[in-house]
């Protein structure tokens, strides 16, 4: 029964980095749509058009995730 917690949790883990994922970029279209139709409705349209510091952070937390999901792929299967 210890195994099947292990792979219970690495599951659990690997599907809410998953989903987070999806919900991260899921957001970032709905921004970067809503930019397009008004360009003023935000002042972070404006840093869209540029690799800014906001965009460093989002490349940072989704390699992290992803970072997460692959290690904790390699630990179910190597244990």
């Amino acid at each position: 029964m210890k195994g099947i917690s292990k792979v219970a949790i690495g599951l659990g883990t690997v599907f809410i980095a998953v989903l987070t994922l999806f919900w991260l970029f899921d957001n970032i279209q709905k921004f970067a749509d809503k930019c397009k139709v008004d360009a003023t409705s935000s002042p972070a349209c404006s840093q869209l058009n540029s690799f800014t510091l906001s965009m460093i952070i989002i490349l940072l937390i989704i390699g992290g995730f992803v970072i997460m999901i692959t290690a904790t792929a390699y630990i179910l299967l190597s244990g």
